[in-house]
């Protein structure tokens, strides 16, 4: 058995390993589509941002007689207006002219100065200063914010939402980005039905394969769902080669003990190669992967977890999904948000293992008016409980030598990703 650490830098090796025989293979979609998905080349804007010198207020763009912008007292003659799409046409502004203008609109050439509208009074064509204003003032420039032939975007960037409005600024509708990583996935267990079908005695309904849905569809991730799968080597071999052929990771949930009918860990050796096989975690013991050989040196990558729920769930948010996300990214692996939390009661443990337990984290403020993170474990720990499990935001991380922690005691936890706000 190897600790939980060894495993993630075995499995590290291993993923590496995979992405340096495995180039990526990139594709063509529209913005929309390309949300959450890698840049595969970096963008160069094509347009300058602004594209002409604009307007940052409502007011008035002045030609001022000395250059040195308005001068309280000072009287203007209005010569026309220019706003956002349609710029004023009417010639040059002389010294001593003035135009109209609203945010976002083209400020002429001859124009050195804009004024904001609050700090003028109007008398029909006459614009009388109320305030100095220095030259050049509410000017947005041609090319400030964004020049012609800028990286607006590199290669290997998420993109995300807030990245939209620059590429479509730009005038880009699509962009080149890295096909999903493929992920194929299946159970087994005679005893595993499906939602709706008839529960026989000794029967339970199938969870694993909609947990492990669920946690990675929020990725850039196609999910391939073979379902559940008979509980033979015959069966089971035919859809690791499936699998293998259409996907570039393969999970298994169930069948990766040493029990009698635990056939998927044979099976996967004699089509590839298990890493490592039992790792010291708790809950999840019983885990394997390595891979799969799919001829002409091609390999898929196997990772195996046990059939409970909740050793299935804590094995693949903990030690499987950083590096389904270097795989994905190809650079780093990405784990959980560790906090540092306080303990709420004491918890008692048998050591050996690291365990994590789940728990219920939440902001709170100490006696002193500091704002702390408490965590609370969570009742009963068995692997089977999975009314435990959809309560929990958060793993309690304990060190295998650890049997006993006081309340009050600060731990370490590993927060799900998807409650990351806390």
């Amino acid at each position: 058995m190897i600790s939980f650490a060894q495993a993630q830098e075995n499995l590290e090796r291993l993923c590496r390993s995979w992405l340096a025989s495995n180039p990526e293979v990139s594709e063509t979609l529209c913005l929309g589509e390309a949300l959450g998905r890698y840049l595969t080349a970096d963008i160069v804007a094509a347009l300058e941002l602004p594209r002409s010198d604009v307007s940052a207020m409502d007011g008035y763009a002045i030609c001022s007689p000395d250059a040195v912008g308005a001068k309280s007292s000072q009287t203007f003659t209005l010569k026309g207006e220019s706003r956002a799409g349609e710029p004023f046409e009417g010639g040059a502004l002389a010294p001593g002219e003035c135009i109209r203008i609203f945010t976002g609109a083209v400020v002429p050439a001859s124009a050195d100065t804009v004024v904001i509208q609050e700090n003028v009074e109007r008398d029909h064509d006459l614009i009388h200063m109320r305030h100095d204003t220095p030259t050049g003032s509410n000017i947005r420039r041609r090319g400030e914010e964004i020049a012609r032939d800028t990286v607006i975007a590199r290669y290997g960037q998420l993109i995300r939402p807030n990245m939209i409005p620059l590429l479509a600024s730009q005038g880009i509708a699509q962009v080149e980005v890295r096909r999903k990583l493929r992920v194929a996935f299946f159970a087994t267990g005679d005893e595993l039905k499906a939602a709706g079908e008839v529960l026989d005695e000794g029967d339970i309904y199938e969870s694993n394969l909609a947990s492990i849905d669920a946690v990675l569809q929020q990725y850039p991730v196609e999910l391939i769902n073979m379902g559940v799968i008979e509980d033979t080597p015959e069966a089971i071999k035919a859809c690791l080669t499936r699998a293998s052929t259409e996907a570039d990771v393969v999970i298994s949930s169930g069948g990766v003990s040493v029990g009698d009918y635990d056939y998927v860990r044979q099976c996967v050796e004699s089509m590839g190669v298990i890493s490592d096989y039992k790792v010291a975690m708790k809950p999840g013991k019983p885990v394997c992967f390595g891979h799969l050989d799919r001829g002409q040196g091609s390999k898929a990558l196997f990772f195996g977890l046990p059939g409970n729920a909740v050793s299935s769930f804590v094995v693949l948010t903990e030690l499987y999904l950083p590096v389904i996300k270097l795989l994905s990214n190809r650079e780093v692996v990405v784990a959980n948000t560790q906090r540092e939390a306080v303990l709420d009661a004491d918890l008692t443990r048998r050591g050996g293992r690291l365990e994590f337990q789940r728990g219920i984290l939440r902001g709170d403020i100490d006696d002193a008016g500091n704002q702390v993170m408490r965590v609370a474990a969570l009742g009963s720990q068995d692997s089977h409980r999975v009314f435990g499990l959809a309560r929990a935001n958060c793993t309690i991380k304990i060190d295998a030598d650890i049997e006993h922690i006081c309340a009050g005691s600060k731990v370490s936890v590993s927060v799900f990703p998807w409650a990351e706000d806390l």
